[in-house]
């Protein structure tokens, strides 16, 4: 297991990312300062080879640019403002790159990580699998690859590295399991180290029965909204959440923290 150090810990959602633009030095730094439990966090290659941290596939939501990161350099993703979308207080915040990241982690003692992965199989082929390969090679160099779930919607590539790499990571998958695409060969909870289980819009916290389904498994059962609400938090400590990622971690961690579950 992860070495947790309050009953339900929080996970800093790419940053304190309802403040500051999110995957950016600016966000983790905040994120850092208010010490969530985890930093969640999304990685893409550049056509380069370099790592980079952005969560969408194309750079247009989050910067000035336009296209696909896996067709860019490293060169080009810098050159985008990552910013100013956010708010001009932000303009010239870059894409950081994700040695830039684990330099500012680098030395935070019992930090834990959710890395997920955005290069799927199912769009660039061996590309994604490259690409793994290179972000849990850095992890491990950075010693900090015990503190991590490995992350990504795609149960194609979540399948690979469970062969690839067995009990040296823990896998963070999604429920229900078609939302990871096609060519799934195996069940999640066969191999997963922890499942975020996703409702709909109108019942965003599903049914206590499939916290307890994953519970049974022996796969932790994760939750994220997209807003945090102690409707939807209480709903979800209720049926058995194990931890939560949020975009609003001082509220979570504060929220936790009034009902004893949080130091």
């Amino acid at each position: 297991m992860l070495p947790y150090q309050n009953a339900i810990p929080v996970a800093a959602h790419r940053g304190n990312s309802r403040y500051f633009p999110e995957n950016t030095l600016a966000a983790f730094r905040s994120a850092l300062e208010l010490k969530p439990d985890m930093l969640e966090t999304d990685l893409h290659m550049t056509s380069d080879g370099q790592l980079v941290v952005i969560h969408d596939h194309r750079v247009d939501r989050t910067t000035d640019g336009t296209g696909l990161v896996r067709e860019k350099t490293l060169a080009e993703i810098r050159a985008l403002d990552a910013g100013a979308w956010k708010g001009e207080q932000f303009r010239s915040e870059k894409i950081p790159t994700f040695e830039e990241f684990l330099d500012l982690v680098a030395g935070v003692p019992g930090l834990l990580y959710n890395i997920e992965l955005k290069d799927y199989p199912a769009d660039s082929g061996a590309f994604a699998y490259r690409s793994a390969r290179r972000a849990i090679d850095m992890l491990r160099e950075a010693g900090i690859l015990s503190r991590c779930v490995i992350n990504s919607w795609s149960g194609e590539l979540n399948e690979w590295l469970s062969e690839q790499y067995g009990d040296e990571i823990k896998i963070h998958a999604y429920s229900p399991q078609e939302f990871m695409g096609a060519k799934q060969k195996r069940f999640v909870y066969d191999y997963a180290y922890c499942v975020c289980l996703f409702g709909t819009k109108k019942e965003p916290v599903v049914s206590k029965a499939l916290f307890d389904f994953a519970l049974g498994c022996g796969v932790e059962p994760w939750v994220f909204y997209g807003t945090e609400s102690p409707e939807l938090y209480d709903a979800a400590i209720a049926n058995g959440a194990r931890l939560f990622t949020a975009n609003d971690p001082a509220w979570a961690m504060d929220y936790l923290r009034r009902k004893g579950l949080h130091r």
